[in-house]
C-alpha cells in the first residue's frame, strides 16, 4: 500500500467556538467552511483542508485521513484490508467535506477510524507568513505500541524511522521523518498534533502571534533528537496539544538509513537544553483523555 501522506486530522472539540477562534486567529489556519456543528480550516499546503472540528461534548479523535495516489488505489487497498480481516466502516466511495474525492475509512486496532482517500480536488497552495506550511504529524497514545506499529507497517505500508526506547515509534510514508508517531500509554488517546513552518524565523514570529493571543507556551523552545526538529507546544482551549516545528529532518535516501533507538533521557527530548524536560503538566496534556473512537461522519 502507497500512502502518500497525512491528509487531515478531525477532532472533536468540546470548546468548538473557542478553539475555532485560536486556529484561525492565533494557529494562523484559514477556515475554509462552517456547517452547524464543524469547520474545516487549511493550511499553505495545496490540500483542501488538513484540520476538521466537529462541537461535541468531550475531547475525541473522529478521524485520520492519508492520501493515496488514485482511486484504483483505494480500491486495492479495500481487497487487501478485508482479506486481513480488518474492520472497514465504510466501502470505497465518495467522501464528504471540502475536496470530496473516493476513498473507504476502516478501524485500526485501538478503534479509531482511519481514512484512506484519493481523487480529491485540491486547490493550489495557499503561502502567508508564518502560517503552518502543513500539518506535519499526529503523535497517538496507545496500550498497544507493537501492534499498532505493526498494523501501520504491514498493512498500511508505513516505515519505521527511530524509535524512543521501547517507548515511542516514529513512522513515515515520504520523505518527511514521521507523519504518525506511537507513545506507549495506559490507554489510547490524542497526544499531539504538529504543524510545519518554513523555517525557523517564521516558528518564532508564530509562537509569538500565538502568544499575544493570549496562550501561554507550554514547552519549548528546543530541538527533539528523534526528527531532529526545532519545536514549540501549546494547549489550545479545548485541551489538545499542538505543536509547531520547522527545520525537521528528512529521509530522501531510503537504502541508507539506519534507524536509531534514542534514549529516554532530557538529551534526547531536547537537544539544545533550553527548553528542559516537559512538565508534568504538559506530560499530562498529552496523555489526554481516553479515545471513545468516536464515529465515522
Amino acid at each position: 500500500m502507497n500512502v502518500t501522506h497525512l491528509r487531515h486530522v478531525a477532532l472533536v472539540a468540546p470548546e468548538f467556538e473557542r478553539s475555532t477562534k485560536f486556529f484561525i486567529e492565533a494557529w494562523g489556519l484559514e477556515c475554509v467552511e462552517r456547517r452547524n456543528d464543524s469547520a474545516f480550516f487549511r493550511t499553505a499546503l495545496g490540500e483542501p483542508y488538513q484540520l476538521e472540528l466537529q462541537a461535541g461534548p468531550r475531547r475525541a479523535v473522529a478521524r485520520i485521513a492519508f492520501g493515496l495516489p488514485a482511486p484504483a488505489d483505494v480500491d486495492a487497498a479495500a481487497r487487501e484490508l478485508e482479506a486481513a480481516g480488518i474492520e472497514i466502516v465504510q466501502k470505497p466511495g465518495a467522501i464528504a467535506g471540502p475536496g470530496g474525492g473516493y476513498g473507504l475509512r476502516l478501524r485500526d486496532p485501538d478503534g479509531r477510524c482511519i481514512e484512506l482517500s484519493a481523487g480529491v480536488t485540491l486547490p493550489g497552495p495557499s503561502p502567508q507568513l508564518a502560517k503552518p506550511a502543513f500539518l506535519s504529524h499526529i503523535v497517538l497514545n496507545t496500550p498497544q505500541l507493537d501492534r499498532m506499529t505493526d498494523f501501520f507497517t504491514t498493512l498500511l505500508g508505513f516505515r519505521v524511522s527511530d524509535w524512543s526506547e521501547h517507548v515511542m515509534s516514529f513512522l513515515r510514508c515520504n520523505p518527511e521523518h514521521h507523519s504518525v508517531a506511537f507513545n506507549a500509554a495506559p490507554h489510547a488517546s490524542y497526544n499531539h498534533t504538529s504543524w510545519e513552518l518554513p523555517s525557523i524565523d517564521e516558528l518564532f514570529r508564530a509562537q509569538g502571534r500565538v502568544r499575544s493571543h493570549g496562550t501561554q507556551l507550554s514547552w519549548g523552545t528546543g530541538r527533539h533528537a528523534p526528527g531532529k526538529q526545532v519545536f514549540n507546544y501549546f494547549v489550545e482551549p479545548s485541551g489538545y496539544v499542538v505543536e509547531y516545528i520547522a527545520d525537521g529532518e528528512r529521509i530522501d535516501d531510503e537504502a541508507s538509513w539506519q534507524v536509531q533507538v534514542h534514549g529516554r533521557t532530557p538529551a534526547a527530548m531536547d537537544l539544545w537544553n533550553t527548553a528542559g524536560p516537559p512538565s508534568p503538566e504538559i506530560r499530562a496534556a498529552m496523555l489526554g483523555e481516553p479515545d471513545l473512537a468516536t464515529a465515522a461522519r
